[in-house]
């Protein structure tokens, strides 16, 4: 219940619409009353006509026919008028929940969203993308669902239900006992399959997610599974979980069928009881004209049909509670990374950064780093070397504050991240990362990425430095030229000089290059390289390469080990200290003497 309390508040601005339209439903509900009892007069007014054929003259079978034909269309008028009433009140009932159930989905969406981008990256990390998608889109959708005419739905039934009690032991006390002694068997029956109909559609929207899951990362990764020829393989993987979904579908709608066939047998044993006995009270006793038995049992169907209604709905509760239950899940995860309320506003920094005893774990007691300290000064850069998997990407994340250390501090002219607004700081750092990311648009979009008030003469000056100006002017779009999703209209080299461009146009003060080189060949590389160097003139800059020939120009080289700094200097000093970066270079550059002279041997061969 305080789940279902705090999913109502998601409708709380919308009161107004969904009041009017729980009064129109006690209108529609006050309006179909009346037809079974005009319907019941009708038959009996035929009935009564009939009966006077064989007794009454000619004259007054005639007055007494005009009588019962205007009888007949007074009803069939107030009958017609009643359902043209009814057709009207129920658009407008259909309209307003619409509207509502539409704006508490975008509400809701825009909320989860939010919430999304607030969350650190350990979120993202950690949950597949395609099931943040399912939250987003599917479950959000199940609330539609439920404003759009669900909790409506339940309070018209439940008022139909009640009034139409009422109305029958009105109409004949007895015969309402029966109709009535079977609701119990209505709950008992809900009871015995509600718990197996939760189980069983709880697992067949988990296997609906791994479904979305599937299919989003085989389409991602598309040149992945091309590139290796694992289309097969994929399909396979898909089907299979297309195949375990509908099994599970299936369980679900068994027990689904078992309880509304339930429901069913139970209505027809109630009407079939009905029947007998109000026979024998038209028949026998008298005490009920046909029209009056024919109108009690269509008041019956009215009643029938709501409680129905209601012990099926309850797939839908769930499915809806369920999908509320993963949404507030999201909403209520705590970001690891958070902002103060008494943070201050960076303005632009001078850029130095200083790394204070600080250390950082993924998973409490497996140290990723460990004890890092050193100072970069502003317009100093400072190279990460070392062993994969030695802790240089996650040491220049947590700079952009996308995690927080687990130990120590790190500080920006001499303020600890925690105490600044991660805006302001962020908007004092640029990265390239390796593995560049565009966003569907167009060329000129994803340049002004990080600086949206950009004019177009920056926009061109950026992409001229990033040494990517030339190729987009081939385009016949230039700048206006669409690159698709995740930019696969362009080459990976393509796509990250136009990344670097993103990075040159928003001018920090402290920069980021994770491997920014790394998809561009080796004339490309060699202009790139000259505009990073222009670049980082006056900023602080944070290198991680695994080509040394990159960083051999860095102010600082800092080599990591298993999380830990374990040697720093210039390349200089470190290529003669015998430590881990004289090896790392050794191997190198013995690697790269090897394939010259492989090169050299070949054309001296041809």
């Amino acid at each position: 219940m305080p789940l279902f309390l705090r999913f109502l508040r998601f409708a709380k601005p919308y009161r107004a619409q969904l009041g009017l339209a729980l009064v129109l439903v006690f209108v529609s509900t006050a309006l179909t009353l009346p037809m079974p009892a005009l319907t019941g007069q009708l038959v009996d007014q035929v009935g009564t006509f009939e009966g006077m054929r064989k007794m009454a003259s000619i004259e007054q079978l005639l007055t007494q026919r005009a009588e019962a034909m205007r009888f007949v269309i007074y009803i069939c008028l107030v009958m017609m008028a009643l359902s043209v009433i009814g057709a009207v009140i129920g658009y407008t009932r259909q309209m307003l929940l619409m509207f509502v159930g539409n704006r508490v989905v975008y509400d809701v969406r825009r909320q989860v969203f939010r919430h999304l981008q607030r969350l650190s990256l350990r979120y993202f990390e950690s949950h597949s993308h395609g099931r943040i998608m399912a939250r987003v889109l599917y479950d959000v959708d199940a609330i539609q669902h439920v404003l759009s005419g669900g909790i409506v739905d339940i309070v018209s039934n439940v008022i139909t239900v009640i009034v139409i009690i009422i109305v029958l032991f009105v109409m004949n006390w007895k015969l309402a006992l029966f109709a009535v002694a079977v609701l119990p068997l209505y709950v008992l029956n809900f009871m015995v399959f509600r718990a197996r109909i939760r189980q069983a559609a709880s697992e067949s929207r988990e296997q609906y997610h791994e479904v979305y899951s599937t299919l989003s990362e085989s389409v991602s990764g598309i040149k992945v599974v091309m590139s290796f020829t694992r289309e097969s393989a994929e399909a396979r993987r898909f089907v299979s979980e297309c195949r375990q979904s509908i099994h599970l579908n299936m369980n679900t709608g068994r027990w689904q069928a078992i309880l509304g066939i339930g429901a069913n047998l139970l209505t027809s044993l109630a009407n079939v009881a009905v029947l007998f006995i109000g026979g024998r009270e038209v028949l026998i006793t008298g005490r009920m004209t046909i029209g009056e038995l024919m109108a009690f049992r269509v008041y019956l169907m009215q009643l029938y049909q709501p409680i129905i209604a209601l012990v099926t709905i309850n797939d839908t509760i769930n499915w809806v509670m369920t999908a509320v239950e993963r949404i507030f899940e999201t909403l209520d995860t705590v970001p690891d990374v958070e902002q103060r309320r008494d943070a201050i506003r960076l303005g632009r920094v001078e850029g130095r950064v200083e790394f204070d005893n600080v250390s950082f774990a993924y998973e409490a007691g497996e140290p990723v780093l460990e004890d890092i300290s050193f100072v970069a000064e502003p317009g100093t850069s400072t190279a990460l070397v070392g062993p994969s998997g030695s802790g240089k990407t996650t040491l220049v994340h947590l700079i952009p504050r996308f995690y927080d250390p687990t130990g120590g501090r790190i500080l920006v002219d001499g303020i600890d991240l925690r105490d600044v607004t991660i805006g302001s700081l962020r908007a004092n750092i640029g990265m390239v990362m390796q593995e560049s990311f565009l966003f569907s648009g167009t060329l000129r979009e994803n340049i002004k990425y990080g600086q949206p008030d950009a004019t177009d003469d920056e926009v061109v000056q950026a992409a001229m430095a990033a040494n990517c100006h030339d190729f987009i002017m081939e385009f016949p779009d230039g700048y206006e030229t669409l690159v698709g999703e995740r930019g696969t209209r362009l080459s990976g080299g393509q796509r990250q000089r136009i990344s670097i461009a993103r990075a040159l146009l928003r001018n920090p003060r402290i920069l980021i290059l994770d491997e920014a080189t790394s998809a561009l060949d080796s004339e490309s590389e060699a202009l790139i390289q000259e505009a990073l160097d222009n670049l980082m003139k006056g900023r602080t800059t944070f290198t991680i390469a695994h080509r040394l020939s990159t960083v051999m120009n860095a102010d600082t080289i800092l080599v990591l080990d298993q999380g830990k700094i374990v040697e720093r200097g210039t390349h200089a000093e470190l290529a003669t200290a015998g430590g881990l970066y004289a090896r790392l270079c050794e191997v190198q550059f013995n690697k790269a003497a090897e394939k010259v002279a492989e090169h050299l041997a070949k054309q001296a061969g041809g």
